[in-house]
């Protein structure tokens, strides 16, 4: 055996034993934290397809297979539960979705050449409703959310309207408005209003029995803003979905949805505040949560409907002869002519119903004291001191 044949054995042998470590062994872990389904693991074979069942490891998920081989992993669960995705990684703190794996049983990783961690998010699966006009829609469509995005198209029940979907997990509910037709609002089951109108409603933990409506207005279509002056205060309106928030006169047309802002405040002092009442919205009383009054001195509204509103500040709801208002007194006398104002201090002003300034007197000693030419029984003044504001009427 000559030198040259000894060392081409020699490089032989290396190449034998590289190539023997290079088609080691490799784990991959698997279902962990599945749970609500049975798991399987297959070892494929590449030139015939033909599948030999794994046996797990003693901790019930660890599987070993020669490097580079092709392994089927499969996930039943049980009934009324859905594989949301899968995700793989070299760690179990470093784990990524694998795309377009919604609802999908099995996934096969082909040429396995490292030590690899696979699991399933496995999903209760809950109704939610979702409910477009008939009239104004190409078909509604629910996606859910995978990897930030649109997902599986998730078709509805036989009723049409009922969707189910992985319960805690993200969806998209996208009501397909056709030309001409744009969305108004989007409602829930309580008949709350979702503040802004999206092409698109994104719900990111989605419950079980979770209720959602839209509503659609067409091209051309507006809505009509009215409101009344007060007696004892100044109300401004906005248009607040309009560039600078234009204030609107009573009787402003505004397009469907449009964030429409009302304001109250004393007739000299737009920044002061007015002790309010009540709102009327439509006619009806305006109410908070709680069901009570809603007495801010700010009141923003959707235009869905028509909007018609009135604001009932506190001085003109009681409509007595004297009134007391945080240390502010004022009585009407119409045997003398006079209003009388008790105040600790400041610039007494008195208005007429229609918001014409008649006089203004400093408060002196705690009091100012206005005569008023012609008064008679039943009239009615207004008096404004430090930004409060009382009506009056003549006895």
């Amino acid at each position: 055996m000559n030198k040259t044949y000894k060392m081409c054995c020699a490089a032989a042998i290396l190449l034998l034993n590289t190539l023997t470590l290079a088609a080691g062994n490799v784990s991959i872990k698997f279902a962990q934290n599945v749970s609500h389904a049975s798991t399987e693991a297959y070892l494929v074979d590449a030139a015939s397809a033909q599948e030999e069942k794994l046996t797990p490891a003693s901790d019930g998920y660890t599987y070993t297979v020669p490097s580079g081989s092709n392994v089927k992993l499969k996930v039943t669960p049980d009934k009324g539960y859905v594989v949301y995705v899968w995700q793989k990684g070299a760690s179990e703190s470093n784990l990524s979705e694998i795309r377009e794996s919604y609802s999908s049983t099995e996934q096969t990783l082909k040429s396995v050449g490292s030590d690899l961690v696979v699991t399933a998010d496995v999903c209760k699966l809950v109704p939610a409703t979702f409910v477009v006009p008939k009239e104004g829609t190409l078909g509604a469509e629910v996606n859910v959310e995978e990897q930030g995005d649109f997902g599986r198209l998730i078709a509805p029940e036989a009723d049409g309207i009922t969707y189910m979907l992985p319960e805690g997990r993200g969806a998209y509910f996208d009501p397909r408005p056709a030309d001409g037709y744009n969305i108004l609002v989007w409602k829930f089951e309580d008949n709350s209003i979702f503040p802004s109108h999206p092409d698109q409603f994104y719900k990111n933990n989605v419950p079980s029995g979770f209720y959602l409506t839209v509503a659609f207005y067409k091209d051309g279509e507006t809505r009509t803003v009215t409101y009344r002056q007060p007696h004892t205060a100044q109300l401004t309106c906005y248009n607040r979905s309009e560039y600078d928030s234009p204030v609107i006169a009573s009787g402003t047309t505004v397009t469907p949805g449009d964030q429409i802002l009302f304001e109250v405040a004393p007739p000299d002092n737009p920044s002061g505040k007015v002790i309010v009442h009540h709102w009327l919205v439509n006619g009806k009383p305006y109410t908070d949560a709680s069901g009570e009054y809603f007495t801010d001195n700010s009141l923003t509204l959707m235009a869905i409907d028509n909007l018609d509103v009135e604001v009932v500040p506190e001085a003109e709801y009681t409509g007595v002869t004297a009134v007391e208002l945080q240390g502010l007194t004022a009585v009407a006398s119409a045997s003398n002519g006079t209003i009388s104002v008790t105040a600790g201090s400041g610039t007494a002003a008195l208005y007429s119903l229609q918001g014409a300034c008649l006089g203004q007197k400093a408060i002196a000693g705690g009091q100012a004291v206005f005569h008023v030419d012609g008064a008679s029984k039943g009239s009615v003044y207004i008096v404004v001191v430090n930004g409060q504001a009382v009506k009056v009427m003549f006895q």
